[in-house]
């Protein structure tokens, strides 16, 4: 007990003076638990949404289902079949988006179910932040929204919510009655309603199916197929897409645990460097290799142990953040996840690896005689040593072996990840070293700073490797899914409806209301109504068109919204329709359709009868005004249909800058309408592109964070055993200002390097993809700059930081190794 408390005195004294390199070695260890931790922790979350058990994904033991819907009649038969113990059915309302009442802002949804509140779910329980569900659906018109669509919308218990399907579809008004945090099949983006509500909104069909819960799925299953039901069973989950969840993050994880651990050697390298005359009086004194091990031993554990702590609570908190990024662009309820086993094993395995690392930084130096410390003369490495060091190798394989092994279910599958990461990082880091002393050898005339610099990169490359390979990742990582963003965006930009045709639909607007004519005239903005209706399409010979299935009526003012074309290749040029009797119909009906039509072809609408006279086409975008069939002249709609039977939206063209304005004045005008314009549909695909960029820069980050807190501990090291060299440099002559510039470039060369190899591996990975896919891509070179700016700045300023102190100390003080 003395000894040991002597130690950890000891440990804790030379800790409190240690200063900055004593923080480095805390941030290494933190840096590695916090990457295993926050990315185990998150890879749980991800897991659990997506890698369901097959009987919660299906949400019950069977799935039945009746062509033409379950009559009341199914529904009872199925409740009293003896062998089925729980009914469910659940119907889809068909919304595409959603809006708080008053604002002009709309967003997609991704699924409004309707529900029995009192059963739903027989598998799995929905949680809300308050109450239950069938507390929260017991009124009327009341509605539950997922946490995350509450956060996009920004509504909350008590506020008003539209629910709003195609254009000409009566839009609803619910109330928000309660917040889900969870749903059974962690699905997102969700409005669940009851079956009474469903029916009040909307024209709603029978439900198609039931779940049904039983303990005889295969006696249940074989009766009702014998009565011409269609059953389903669970069926196992992807088990590809489960090793590559289970695998990915969590091998990433181990990798940043990895790189901590190389930080933590070179920061104890370091330290032990300035505390060789230390080493040699304790061993001067009497104390054996194995006392300063101990001694040493103890150091590096208190450092693990803070540094652990800190990685623990910043991985909870990093996890937390990772969960919230992929909730705004994956329609996902990722359920947070604080596993104490995780948290353990994170806190051991740090303290661990910097106890393994740090002794390896310790065994060469007590294995040294106390006259060569003293003297400052080369260590040169025993073969005692040399076997130590070969041991404490061997137990570090082992022991990231292991804690592969038990994240990923399997010892073999752990060291195989293991030996694989340890091959990739020995080739990268080859290559990038080949790259390194290709630009250091350039010829630099006229640069003595520059060639200073070149020349101390070429005498210790080695050492740079894992620096290089650190930033080299982060900077592909993120500049590839940079790229891919801005390409994505543009892409997205292209197909706007802000440049021509509608870009601006409403729906439960009248557009002879003078107000609706007063907001359009104050904008400039076109307006005008189409009438769309369900029918069903014949051919003269009864023979039905199935693809065709809708009617609108669409006057000439509204041109611009379609693309004429011909189809049928014939040379005759399609023009809007005149005659009562004509109509267009889409360019796929020609080519595509199962029954394709020909210009001059008589149609049956209904009884009516209407002749092709051209095809038609969607202008590219995100056209807001579309119909699934033919496009009668207004006068020709009324005949066709009938009254009472068609819907009708109200489309604008504004003027872009104009758009929101507009926008925000018919919600406030109209509350009860919906209104969706073409920049909310481009809002919503760049709104998910966003969220998924952000999701790759925080992983990527780790890899830009390792290499420079690497860089930081290889400055550190180089500036100790460089000390007699800063000395000679000033007594000669040299200024500070010139000998940190020279240290500085050294790294901010690194940092070119590292960030110029990986933007052309960006480039040439885009210019791959778009040859194979055969899609333009487009190649931001600001981007590239901007990464390659980052990598240098980041090199430089860990650099600047860590050599500030030394080279501004006075050269006799070096010299003396005072």
């Amino acid at each position: 007990m003395t000894a040991l408390a002597f130690a950890l005195r000891y440990a804790a004294r030379s800790l409190w003076r240690s200063g900055q390199r004593g923080v480095l070695a805390v941030v290494c260890v933190a840096f590695g638990v916090f990457s295993l931790v926050s990315l185990q922790l998150f890879s749980g979350s991800v897991q659990d949404a997506l890698l369901l058990p097959p009987r919660v994904q299906m949400g019950g033991d069977l799935a039945l289902t009746r062509d033409g819907g379950l009559s009341d009649a199914d529904l009872a038969a199925l409740r009293a079949d003896p062998d089925v113990g729980a009914v469910e059915t659940v119907g889809r309302v068909e919304v595409q988006f959603v809006q708080t009442v008053g604002n002009g802002r709309a967003h997609l949804v991704n699924r409004v179910l309707a529900v029995d509140p009192a059963t739903f779910p027989i598998v799995g329980r929905v949680r809300l932040e308050s109450g239950t569900l069938a507390e929260a659906l017991r009124s009327p018109q009341s509605a539950v929204v997922t946490a995350d669509l509450a956060k996009k919308t920004g509504v909350s218990v008590g506020d008003r919510l539209r629910l709003a399907g195609s254009p000409g579809e009566r839009p609803a008004v619910l109330t928000v009655a309660g917040v889900a945090e969870s749903t059974p099949d962690a699905q997102g983006g969700t409005v669940l309603v009851s079956g009474a509500t469903a029916r009040a909104i909307s024209d709603a069909e029978p439900p198609s199916g039931a779940r049904v819960l039983t303990d005889a799925p295969d006696r249940v299953a074989a009766r009702f197929e014998a009565a011409g039901w269609e059953v389903a069973r669970p069926t196992p989950s992807d088990t590809d897409a489960e090793r590559v969840l289970r695998l990915a993050l969590p091998a990433a994880g181990l990798l940043g645990l990895l790189l901590g651990g190389i930080g933590v050697a070179n920061t104890l390298q370091v330290m032990l460097a300035r505390r060789r005359t230390e080493v040699a009086t304790l061993k001067a004194l009497g104390y054996r290799q194995r006392d300063l091990l101990a001694l040493f031993g103890t150091e590096t554990a208190i450092l693990g142990l803070a540094g652990g702590v800190l990685g623990v609570a910043g991985g909870v908190a990093g996890a937390e953040a990772l969960r919230r990024i992929t909730m705004t662009s994956m329609p996902f309820l990722l359920s947070p996840r604080v596993e104490p086993s995780v948290l353990v094993g994170g806190l051991v395995a740090g303290v661990l690896t910097a106890v393994l690392f740090g002794l390896i930084a310790i065994v060469r130096t007590s294995a040294v005689r106390p006259a060569t410390l003293l003297r400052q003369t080369a260590v040169r490495p025993t073969g005692r040593s040399r076997t130590t060091t070969a041991g404490l190798y061997a137990a570090l394989f082992v022991l990231f072996g292991l804690l592969g092994g038990a994240l990923l279910g399997s010892a073999a599958a752990g060291f195989a990840v293991l030996a694989g990461g340890l091959v990739a990082l020995a080739v990268f880091g080859g290559l990038m070293l080949l790259v390194l002393m290709a630009v250091v050898r350039v010829p630099t005339p006229g640069l003595p700073l520059v060639r200073m610099a070149a020349s101390n990169l070429r005498r210790q490359p080695l050492r740079a490797a894992a620096s290089l390979v650190a930033l080299f990742a982060g900077t592909f990582a993120i500049g590839l899914s940079a790229q891919a963003i801005l390409n994505g965006q543009a892409e997205v930009a292209g197909r706007t409806v802000e440049t021509g045709g509608a870009n601006l639909v409403a729906w439960g607007l009248d557009a002879d209301d003078p107000g609706v004519r007063r907001i359009a005239a104050d904008a400039g903005a076109a307006v005008w109504t189409d009438r769309t209706a369900p029918t069903t399409v014949r051919r003269g010979d009864g023979a039905p068109v199935q693809s065709l299935y809708e009617v609108t009526g669409r006057g000439p003012e509204s041109a611009s919204s379609l693309v004429l074309t011909d189809a049928a290749e014939d040379g005759q040029p399609t023009a809007w329709p005149q005659r009562p009797d004509a109509a267009l119909v889409p360019t796929w009906a020609a080519r595509w359709a199962d029954t394709p039509v020909a210009r001059g072809d008589t149609l049956l609408v209904g009884d009516a009868p209407v002749v092709v006279a051209g095809f038609y086409e969607y202008p590219e975008g995100l056209p807001l005004v579309q119909t699934n069939g033919l496009v009668v002249a207004p006068e020709a709609f009324g005949r066709i249909v009938g009254a009472g039977k068609a819907t009708e939206t109200v489309a604008f063209e504004v003027p872009p800058d104009r758009l929101a304005v507009v926008a925000a004045a018919l919600a406030a005008a109209y509350p009860e309408a919906a209104v969706v314009t073409g920049r909310d549909l481009a809002d919503m695909v760049t709104g998910v592109v966003r969220g998924l960029f952000a999701l790759v820069l925080a992983l990527t980050s780790l890899a830009l964070i390792a290499g420079t807190v690497l860089i930081a501990n290889g400055v550190g090291l180089a500036m100790i055993e460089r000390r007699r060299e800063l000395g000679v440099l000033k007594a000669v002559g040299y200024s500070a200002g010139q000998v940190l510039r020279t240290v500085v470039l050294e790294n901010a060369i690194l940092g070119a390097v590292a960030g110029g190899a990986g933007v052309g591996a960006v480039a040439l990975t885009l210019l791959a993809l778009g040859r194979s896919a055969e899609v333009p891509v487009t190649i931001y070179p600001g981007v590239g700059l901007a990464l390659v700016a980052v990598a240098v700045a980041l090199a430089a300023g860990s650099a600047l930081a860590v050599a500030w102190r030394p080279v501004h100390a006075r050269p006799l003080d070096v010299l003396r190794a005072e």
